[in-house]
């Protein structure tokens, strides 16, 4: 028996990375899964191992930027495997640059990657959240969503605003029994990491780390509150 047991999980970015290992805890938990990225065949692959396991996934294919996109995605999790019970925003994309570097199209593509898209899903499946009684939201922010690194940019601001917005869902919905945590680690070892050096790559988390970390958070007694912010550090700076 699963902590999750007959119910739905949404989680975006499950292509690959912190998603895809999100997304293969929660089946192991019991929840019928929705993996959402645009990447068909990445995310059928996340399904066949999940389905292997004796799990139930739907590969739900789409582009989280696209209003469009998002208006369907949720219809068809709703119609295929029921509402959804955990939402997990793990897509998120980087560009790094200083403030005084900015670049509008790169600007407009994080705020709409990484935090548009986020409320935007909180504010779909919320409602039936608060109706049940029951519900979880993870957003995976960053360490650089809680400390002010130079040079991140729009990536540190979308990063921030995505903590701002764990703050208000927790706020507005936790006396109706729905937890909320804005997940911040530090530097993964995962695809968006892989042009770092391998001796740096070495020292930075791993993707089960974090899995780890809101397996426990899930699985806390339903009277017991955390965060919203989670901070996962290494225990060494990977880059000295």
């Amino acid at each position: 028996m699963g902590r999750l047991d007959d119910e739905v999980a949404l989680v975006t970015g499950a292509s690959s990375g912190i998603g895809a290992g999100l997304a293969r805890m929660l089946a192991r938990q019991g929840a019928a899964v929705a993996l959402v990225a645009r990447r068909e065949a990445a995310l059928r692959k996340v399904a066949d191992e999940i389905e292997a396991d004796g799990g139930t996934a739907l590969v739900a294919p789409a582009d989280i930027g696209r209003d469009e996109d998002l208006d369907a995605l949720v219809r068809r999790v709703r119609a295929e495997l029921g509402p959804v019970d955990v939402l997990v925003n793990a897509a998120g994309v980087g560009v790094y640059q200083h403030v005084h570097e900015l670049d509008p199209a790169a600007l407009d593509l994080q705020l709409r990657v990484n935090l548009r898209a986020p409320a935007l899903l909180c504010a779909a499946v919320l409602p039936e959240m608060r109706s049940r009684g029951h519900g979880f939201v993870v957003n995976v922010a960053s360490e650089a969503g809680v400390v002010a690194y130079p040079g991140f940019g729009a990536y540190a601001v979308s990063k921030f605003a995505l903590c701002a917005l764990t703050r208000l869902v927790a706020e507005e919905n936790q006396a109706l029994g729905i937890k909320a945590w804005a997940i911040c680690p530090g530097m993964v070892d995962t695809p968006m990491t892989a042009d770092a050096a391998d001796d740096v790559r070495r020292r930075f988390l791993r993707v089960a780390d974090v899995v780890g970390v809101v397996e426990g958070l899930l699985l806390q007694d339903d009277n017991v509150m955390l965060g919203p912010e989670i901070l996962v550090r290494t225990m060494r700076n990977p880059w000295a």
